[in-house]
């Protein structure tokens, strides 16, 4: 074949079809991160080269507290949990709080790794996840190469700690029937579909998870819920819930 019909040289290689396609597939993925929108094209190409997608199933550990913090994963699919363990002695004695929940377009691991120390917190997924995971190392080369690209990463690095800050105000200044219905909103903002009935979602996270994310017993968490559902704001329907009065519920928090 000549001409215009010949197909490229790089498709003759062994394999090489097949990167090509993953390449490109990596590429249209991470440019879907909206706080990467508007960055050079190059960038996006260095970067779709530095990736390796990563595959995995709900409840799988990412990484877990006190590990090395060698990559950083762009989070494209699914849901994530982290978490910090309280180290109580003896079966049972441990305990989790949550730090909080990513989802699609979040950036897991970051502070840690740019630290070169490890991981302060665990990661696990809540649901099926496709995550890019970029290493370290190959991240730093990228941030001074790429400087709009650093500031970026900058910026969701200063907006988590924002999040961490108001956690840390809602245990300290809030109730625990407040942080309970602030915890419903935005799972039913992130999570939700909207009904003739209300609002209705089936959350990624478990009752025992609900619980650690306000930092509550189970059984308190259980009479809050009840007493929501008592007074006719939420409706508690097997694993979904559907809030039947969202501006009474905020009016909660």
């Amino acid at each position: 074949m000549h001409g215009e019909n010949a197909p490229p040289s790089w498709a003759r290689l062994p394999g090489a079809r097949c990167r090509a396609v993953e390449h490109l597939t990596k590429l249209e993925g991470l440019k879907e991160f909206e706080f990467l929108d508007g960055l050079d094209e190059e960038f996006f190409q260095a970067l779709a080269i530095a990736a390796a997608v990563l595959e995995i199933g709900g409840g799988t550990a990412l990484y877990r507290e006190g590990e090395p913090s060698g990559a950083v994963y762009f989070l494209h699919e699914g849901r994530a949990k982290l978490y910090r363990s309280s180290g109580g002695r003896g079966p049972g004695k441990e305990r989790d709080q949550i730090l909080g929940v990513a989802g699609d377009g979040a950036v897991i691991g970051l502070p840690s790794a740019l630290e070169g120390r490890p991981q302060s917190q665990g990661a696990t997924a809540l649901t099926d996840c496709v995550l890019y995971a970029v290493f370290r190392d190959d991240l730093v080369e990228l941030m001074g190469r790429f400087p709009d690209a650093s500031l970026r990463l900058a910026r969701t690095l200063a907006a988590r700690n924002r999040e961490l800050e108001d956690l840390v105000g809602d245990l300290v200044f809030h109730s625990a029937p407040q942080r309970v219905a602030r915890m419903l909103l935005n799972l039913a903002t992130e999570e939700g579909r909207v009904t003739k009935k209300g609002v209705v979602f089936e959350p990624s996270l478990s009752r025992q998870e609900m619980a650690e994310a306000t930092g509550i017993s189970r059984e308190a968490l259980s009479r809050a819920l009840s007493r929501l559902a008592h007074e006719g704001i939420l409706d508690l329907g097997g694993r979904a819930i559907t809030v039947l009065k969202p501006a009474e519920l905020r009016a909660r928090t």
